[in-house]
């Protein structure tokens, strides 16, 4: 026996003094301690001033009897496991049963065996220290799960009562869990992603004790997603039989995000957050190997700093980091998704923008439909990295150069791509600042050409090259002007007059499409201020809007603002849209027409008939035009379907109260045609072509009228 169960310091309470000396002599002999009180209220004074290993309580004494002093005693929480052995002469059950209840650990009965008692006080000694190991077991278990976030639970297949313990509690922030909890209210919380993982786990261990040890996502009571790693097992008795299921669940969102940190860090510039190098070079893979498969085209393309190191010498390390945190943001918004679709053919988004070394950066571009279209993106880009930004009160202006290769055309592997990107880029350096070029020479011919003519584009829109010209609409039934349409022209330095065909699609590719737009809304409204200053009659004047214009959500407000500067009312321009257009998100349309018409705008719907027609949307749309297009006039008078559409859309727009018009008349039977059945307001080469300001001036100083008898060859303003 060892020796910590041997020796104890003992309490005998006692008021027998012959019984306590008898006791405590052969106690001591024994090797105990042993401290003597002759009633109760000496025993709880004593515990309250000294600590004891045991204590031998008489029953029947004066004052306070062994009941209550043990009660007492259990009370109070030092003594809360303490042994108490109960002395007592009475031997029958009640006694016996009220000595348990007060909270007495053993009794001996009277007269005592003192060999007996010996051995009992031994093993209450050995049983309280077992115990105090137990709960010291089970407190430092505790405190390893709350450090862990570890908590573990038991499913009991006999009577299907699921428990958990504290710690699996709190992890969870529900206290309903043990109990009453089930693990069908453990799955009902698991990520719907990881439901059927789990699920089937859970299952194979139910029915064949396969053991599992898995990670998934939980969420908490108040909502909070906590990923978890569980390892759960069978526990089966002798026979074999599956008696429960028992496990650990263990909270591990700190290492799992700690975890995602490491791999962000190591995929992303530390300075910028851009991807690094071997991030973009798996994404470039993964990219090749879609499009290789799809038959299809992207392009990387490889920009770099010119000069960076002037800025740092200038600046600082510092100033420099954060320049190229900024490059890093204006780089990201150059390839918005909004800006690639609206090219034509629309290109899907960049997937990514990475820096690669320094002031060196890439990106690639998937999808590309026409190779010259990734020219386009690079002349944003220079572009976007060539705008001024302000250091310690000054202005530092910063440019760049690119490369870029094509795959398939240019390359089959991603080193191959990237190494042509380079080669390109070392022959845009070549060419001296802000420049861009392709690895392939003859793309590079056409895609400069491109560049050269946006650039010029873009300086037209500022430097007054840009044109109205005005085609009359006209009351066949009179001869009286009742308005025109405002075309744009381009008065190219170096190549003449340019028609709208030949930069629109240019505009529309580049992102001019907007300013150009603009631009002709504010020089309408100047012309027609302009006219009435001079005393002209007034007129009205259509101007067309392009998709990326009206899809502002500021358009109405814009243009106001715009007629507002000038001086004249909005009553005087007339908007004219297409069907493809207002259809692209119908309800926000609605919105858009309403907020023009609420400010004084007349809205026309042009080529109606030729797009997707939507009766249901038309009576909703707030328009005062409708167009005959073109394609329907033209046979217009040999009657046939072109004619029944014709005529449908003048009655449609007189049923819905709405001005029809009908361009593209060129002939007196076309014209005689429509205005027999209704349609007076015609607008073509038979009345007069396109004029310029000057011959549209004289048009309205001689009071706007046509000599609806003549013909195109004849007419005095034709031509």
């Amino acid at each position: 026996m060892d020796n910590t169960a041997r020796t104890g310091r003992l309490l005998l309470v006692d008021d027998d003094g012959m019984l306590r000396m008898l006791a405590a002599e052969s106690l001591r002999h024994a090797g105990f301690e042993v401290s003597e009180a002759d009633c109760g209220e000496a025993a709880l004074h004593a515990c309250e001033d000294d600590e004891f290993d045991l204590i031998l309580l008489d029953v029947m004494m004066p004052g306070i009897d062994g009941y209550t002093v043990c009660a007492a005693l259990r009370r109070e929480a030092r003594a809360r496991w303490l042994p108490i052995v109960m002395l007592t002469g009475l031997d029958d059950t009640d006694s016996i049963e009220r000595a348990y209840a007060a909270g007495a650990t053993d009794f001996v009965t009277k007269p005592i065996n003192w060999a007996l008692l010996t051995h009992r006080v031994r093993y209450a000694l050995r049983a309280s220290r077992a115990l105090a190991e137990v709960t010291r077991s089970q407190a430092s278990l505790a405190q390893a799960q709350r450090q862990a976030r570890m908590g573990n639970w038991q499913w009991s297949l006999n009577d299907a009562r699921f428990t958990c313990s504290d710690e699996l509690r709190r992890i969870f922030g529900d206290l309903e869990l043990a109990g009453t909890g089930t693990p069908e209210r453990f799955l009902s919380r698991v990520r719907a992603s990881d439901k059927t993982t789990v699920d089937a786990a859970r299952k194979a261990l139910l029915h064949d004790g396969t053991a599992y040890r898995l990670s998934y996502a939980m969420e908490s009571l108040d909502g909070r997603l906590i990923e978890v790693l569980e390892q759960a097992q069978a526990v089966r008795d002798a026979a074999g039989r599956m008696l429960r299921i028992e496990g650990i669940t263990q909270d591990i969102s700190e290492r799992v995000q700690a975890k995602r940190r490491i791999e962000h860090l190591a995929m992303h510039d530390s300075l910028t957050g851009l991807a690094n190098r071997r991030f973009f070079t798996e994404l470039v893979t993964v990219e090749l190997a879609r499009t290789r498969r799809a038959r299809g085209s992207c392009a990387l393309l490889h920009l770099d700093l010119d000069h960076f190191k002037s800025v740092n010498d200038a600046f600082g390390d510092a100033a420099g980091d954060r320049f190229l945190c900024q490059l890093a943001d204006r780089l990201k918004l150059s390839v918005r998704e909004s800006d690639l679709l609206a090219l034509n053919p629309p290109m899907r988004p960049a997937e990514m923008v990475a820096r690669i070394d320094g002031d060196a950066f890439t990106l690639l571009l998937i999808d590309v439909r026409v190779a010259s279209d990734a020219a386009l993106v690079a002349e944003r880009l220079l572009h976007s990295v060539s705008r001024p930004l302000l250091f310690d009160g000054r202005e530092v202006v910063v440019t760049a150069c690119i490369g870029i290769a094509v795959f398939p055309r240019d390359a089959d592997s991603v080193e191959n791509l990237w190494r042509h990107a380079e080669q390109a880029l070392y022959a845009a350096k070549g060419a001296g600042p802000a420049n861009c070029r392709f690895f392939d020479d003859e793309m590079n011919s056409a895609a400069s050409a491109k560049l050269q003519l946006e650039n010029e584009l873009r300086r037209a829109i500022g430097d007054g090259e840009l044109r109205l010209h005005f085609q009359p609409k006209v009351d066949a039934s009179s001869g009286r002007m009742s308005g025109a349409e405002a075309l744009v022209r381009w008065q190219h330095p170096r190549l003449g007059l340019l028609a709208p065909g030949q930069f629109i699609g240019l505009a529309e590719e580049c992102g001019l499409i907007v300013a150009l737009g603009d631009w002709v809304v504010a020089a309408a409204a100047r012309h027609l201020k302009q006219w009435a200053n001079a005393g002209l009659d007034p007129v009205r004047v259509s101007v067309n809007l392009a998709s990326p214009s009206f899809q502002q959500d500021d358009i109405a407000e814009k243009f106001a603002d715009a007629v507002r500067r000038v001086g004249i009312s909005p009553q005087q321009l007339v908007l004219e849209l297409t069907e493809s257009l207002l259809m692209v998100d119908a309800e926000r349309t609605i919105m858009r027409l309403q907020s023009l018409r609420e400010r004084g705008f007349s809205l026309s719907l042009d080529d109606f008939g030729t797009g997707y027609s939507s009766l249901s949307y038309l009576k909703r749309f707030p328009i005062d035009e409708l167009k005959i297009d073109r394609a329907f006039v033209t046979d217009v008078a040999r009657g046939g379907k072109d004619a029944a559409i014709a005529l449908s859309i003048i009655e449609l727009g007189k049923q819905f109260g709405m001005r029809v018009v009908a361009e593209g008349i060129e002939t007196r039977e076309q014209s005689d045609f429509l205005l027999a059945h209704g349609c007076s307001i015609q607008q073509g080469f038979l009345f007069s072509r396109p004029l310029p300001l000057d011959r549209f001036e004289a048009v309205l100083a001689a009071g706007g009228r046509f000599d609806v008898g003549l013909s195109t060859a004849t007419n005095s303003v034709g031509g």
